[in-house]
């Protein structure tokens, strides 16, 4: 026994003294104030954070108001109201009718986060703008406490580990994507430290429980459903453990390597665990963006340049990259300042966002690259940082092109700018450690290599303030970097240079102070906790000035009444069949008749399904061109009985009056509801063109030889295996349910045919005549059709997944398996020893 505690006692000092792990970063126990970095009361960072939260989002928490996000404004409220008035009343719904056709729910990502289980919560307990707008409040507050523990394991003081909560609880790379209502990537952003310090945990503490709470931390950053932030964090995370075994293995020799080496494999088991309890919304999503989104034509089956187009698309520029250390430099779109509204001259079509590192993070990021003595794991995050921030500069540089060539599902992805949180999160981690290693520099005497590496950055931010107010910056940038810019470029960088010029200064400044706050500390007139204390205010000052032009509220009850139009068009969903709107508003993605329950022709989905997009003639956020110019066919098939058209924007439709219009307090008329004779959402037919599917959408469209007629038939990709009457064939359906998952209709034939039916096909649906299973036929290139005898009959449709039903074994086999070792992990910590509790004989 006493070998075996001494074995565990030694495997735990190498756990705790090794480069990078617990001891990194932290200051010599003794000389000027090190000690009392520790000494703040447990509980301040904490409130802190939370202080800072409740002041960022004041004006959201302190009324009844909704967060302003540009995606939560269109599909983000209303497929989250959708789910949430589900859950109250039909139950879990798996498929969406509402826009574009319908698509799965969970599938196709149609509710986001909605096995998330901090969003679920709060859907179920208020209202779902209220909820759309806490879930971000408790992810601000999340973040910084996170970090906090994760520096903490990293035995960063208590005093550096506020600072680097604070410098990632308001990081405009995180808080800013408020803004476009980005919620997904906000949720990934907090939970990175929560994954790290898991991984970290694990090494202090060689049990299960660390192994599970990685297991666990991994399921719900898939469940969060941005698979992109997700793939990036992995990637980081398991590069660190790999680094994490190298030092193991060269500190301790092969015998400590050994087993380290199998502590990575664990981890590497744990985390495959992880994805496993979050299978429920992995496996289907993987399924259907191979085999049925849109998304598949421009990643699995792109070729060439086409796929490089697409997943180098939304990277950084050279001027973002300016941005990281003076934000104004690039500008923004629309934000809620004068500095971030029509000032972005960059090369992506707009900006919604910021990168920003947080000036006052980065210097002390610096001071942890000084010399010896803060530990191995800076350079490992100097490191991280350094690639994430290659790679979301795309093309710009060889880094991106080698990940995308050489790793698997980098394709699958755009916008490489999305990895810039990892270079954030490694910025506040090395503040953290630059602040406990700067004070170590000052106990031994060394406070002047801090001084000089500040000063520097002092002295480079003056000289951009000098080239900024005398205008010579542009030039210089021009010739550099050869920026092709057109007309509104050149307009939005005219607007942007006055508050260029300010940010260099205020950029100096801030350098400057917190120079100054270093020769306080290196010549004995502050301690340590009251440079902690000034450099957090710098911080906060710093990132705040940015944050709080991407954080904004909007009277909900003006966001969700509806205008005159809507409130028509309700009224008559009342009373009427179900029918489809065709909304030419935005160019066709207008999605905001989907909040009063009235289901779209069009609209937007980042996932939608390809068929679908084929057969009304959209790519990308594009026209619905075959809807847009009312193709008859198609518009019929669709069961569009209204258009809302923008009559103010490209005039109104010739030779139609009117049902009803939207007139502006001017007089002009803003748009109008026009009729249109679409057939009913479920049609009865006789005859069928068979074609192959490359030529359905040919065939309705008019652009083929087989003449089609959608009052009587419908087109199939094979011969059907059952007798149709013929064109003469008559009948009716009758809707006696309609829920998201489940369809009852009566009909009536006067032979046997084909009732189509004006949703989208997908595999899932199963379908019966009176009680008897029949297939669901893929008809028209994308609708469902289930074959009907004469008479009368009931027919019942049904959504049933044999892949969400296998997905829902794995995530429950991996959630018991992950929560069983965790209890174990417990129970074997407190069991009792041999010879313990017993009084000596």
């Amino acid at each position: 026994m006493a070998k075996k505690s001494e074995g565990k006692g030694r495997r735990q000092r190498r756990a705790e003294t090794a480069p990078g792990s617990r001891t990194a970063g932290r200051a010599p126990s003794g000389g000027l104030d090190s000690a009392n970095l520790d000494r703040i009361p447990r509980w301040l960072p904490f409130a802190l954070f939370a202080a800072l939260t409740v002041f960022l989002f004041r004006e959201f928490i302190f009324s009844d108001r909704m967060m302003y996000g540009e995606d939560t404004l269109t599909l983000g409220y209303m497929a989250r109201d959708f789910f949430a008035n589900a859950l109250r009343t039909t139950g879990f719904p798996l498929w969406n009718p509402v826009i574009l056709g319908g698509t799965p729910f969970l599938d196709a990502l149609s509710g986001g986060d909605s096995l998330y289980p901090p969003s679920l919560l709060l859907l179920l307990v208020m209202e779902t703008y209220r909820a759309l707008g806490w879930k971000l409040v408790l992810h601000v507050f999340l973040a910084g406490s996170f970090m906090y523990l994760w520096l903490r394991v990293l035995r960063v003081s208590r005093s550096g580990a506020l600072l680097g909560g604070v410098a990632y609880l308001l990081a405009p790379y995180f808080v800013t994507l408020i803004f476009p209502g980005h919620d997904g990537k906000i949720f990934v952003t907090a939970l990175t430290p929560l994954l790290f310090c898991a991984c970290e945990w694990s090494w202090v503490r060689r049990d299960l429980v660390p192994l599970a709470a990685i297991g666990g931390v991994v399921a719900l950053v898939l469940l969060t459903t941005h698979f992109q932030m997700a793939y990036f964090l992995f990637g980081a995370t398991g590069a660190y453990m790999a680094f994490r075994t190298v030092q193991f293995w060269r500190s301790d020799g092969a015998g400590e390597g050994k087993r380290a080496l199998r502590h990575f494999g664990s981890f590497l088991g744990f985390s495959v665990l992880g994805a496993g309890a979050a299978g429920i919304q992995l496996i289907p999503a993987v399924d259907y963006v191979v085999e049925s989104s849109r998304r598949t034509a421009t990643t699995v089956a792109a070729e060439g340049e086409t796929g490089i187009e697409y997943s180098s698309s939304w990277s950084l520029h050279p001027e973002e990259a300016l941005s990281l250390v003076v934000p104004e430099f690039v500008g923004n779109t629309r934000a809620g300042a004068a500095w971030s509204l029509n000032t972005y001259w960059g090369r992506n079509a707009f900006k919604l966002n910021h990168e920003y590192l947080g000036l006052v993070a980065l210097l002390l990021a610096a001071v942890a690259m000084i010399g010896r003595g803060a530990g191995g794991t800076r350079w490992f995050m100097a490191g991280m940082g350094g690639v994430a921030l290659l790679f979301a500069l795309g093309t710009h540089t060889p880094i991106w092109r080698l990940f995308y060539e050489v790793l698997p599902g980098v394709s699958l992805f755009r916008a490489p700018s999305i990895a810039i949180f990892l270079t954030g999160f490694a910025t506040a981690t090395l503040a953290a450690i630059g602040f406990d290693h700067g004070i170590g520099l000052v106990a031994r005497g060394e406070g002047g290599r801090v001084l000089r590496v500040l000063g520097v950055g002092a002295g480079a931010l003056a000289l951009g303030s000098a080239l900024a107010a005398s205008g010579a910056l542009e030039s210089v940038w021009d010739f550099v970097f050869s920026p092709e810019l057109n007309d509104v470029q050149i307009q939005a960088r005219a607007r942007a240079e006055p508050f260029i010029v300010r940010g260099f200064f205020i950029a100096t400044l801030l350098a400057t102070l917190v120079l100054l706050t270093w020769v306080g500390v290196t010549r004995g007139l502050l301690k340590g906790t009251f440079a902690v204390a000034l450099l957090a205010l710098l911080v906060t000052v710093d990132q705040l000035r940015v944050d709080e032009a991407f954080v904004q509220t909007l009277d909900f009850a003006a966001f969700s009444s509806p205008d005159p139009n809507l409130a028509f068009l309700m009224d008559r969903a009342d009373f009427e069949p179900p029918f489809r709107v065709f909304s030419m508003i935005q160019g066709g993605q207008d999605v905001s008749p989907g909040m009063y329950g009235l289901d779209l022709a069009a609209g937007h989905h980042p996932n939608d399904l390809a068929r679908y997009r084929e057969l009304i003639g959209m790519e990308g956020s594009g026209i619905p061109e075959n809807l847009a110019y009312f193709h008859p066919n198609v518009m019929r098939i669709l069961n569009v009985r209204y258009v809302i058209w923008p009559d103010g924007q490209i005039g109104p439709i010739e030779d139609v009056d009117p049902l009803n219009q939207l007139v502006l307090p001017d007089g002009t008329v803003f748009s109008s509801v026009y009729p249109y004779p679409g057939l009913p959402r479920a049609r009865i037919v006789g005859d069928a063109v068979v074609v192959p599917e490359a030529e359905g959408v040919a065939v309705i469209l008019g652009n083929h030889e087989l003449e089609y007629d959608p009052f009587r038939q419908a087109v199939l990709n094979e011969e059907p295996t059952f007798e149709l009457g013929g064109p003469e064939v008559r009948g009716n359906a009758q809707w006696v349910e309609r829920t998201p998952n489940r369809l009852l209709l009566e009909v009536e034939s006067s032979g046997p045919g084909l009732l189509v039916l004006s949703e989208n096909w997908f595999p899932a649906w199963r379908a019966t005549v009176d009680g008897e299973e029949v297939p669901v036929l893929r008809a028209d290139h994308t609708l469902r059709g289930v074959p009907i005898p004469g008479g009368a009959h009931r027919v019942e449709m049904w959504y049933e997944s044999s892949v969400l039903r296998g997905a829902l074994g794995v995530s429950l086999v991996s959630l018991f398996a992950l929560l069983g070792v965790a209890i174990a992990g417990v129970a074997w910590r407190r069991r009792p020893v041999a010879g313990e509790g017993k009084e000596p004989g």
